[in-house]
């Protein structure tokens, strides 16, 4: 099962997003969950998240080892 990871982000009307989440916003929102430090050139962002809802990010552990990572993207308040 992927990790869910909670990740707040400056939103407007609708749930549309202020520019995209970055791969550096993924592993700050991982290390904020406690979950360990990751190097954001290994997150790849299978689609620009551009809105709030669940979306995926594929990050490489190693060359044969890869996980997903659900994020949970919501408006910061």
């Amino acid at each position: 099962e992927a990790a869910k990871v909670k990740l707040a982000v400056k939103a407007g009307k609708e749930g549309r997003l202020f520019g995209a989440v970055k791969p550096a916003d993924v592993a700050d929102a991982v290390k904020a969950a406690g979950l360990g430090e990751l190097d954001k050139r290994k997150i790849h962002i299978t689609a620009p998240i551009k809105a709030t809802g669940e979306h995926e990010a594929t990050v490489r552990l190693r060359d044969d080892l890869t996980a997903v990572i659900t994020l949970q993207v919501v408006a910061a308040k």
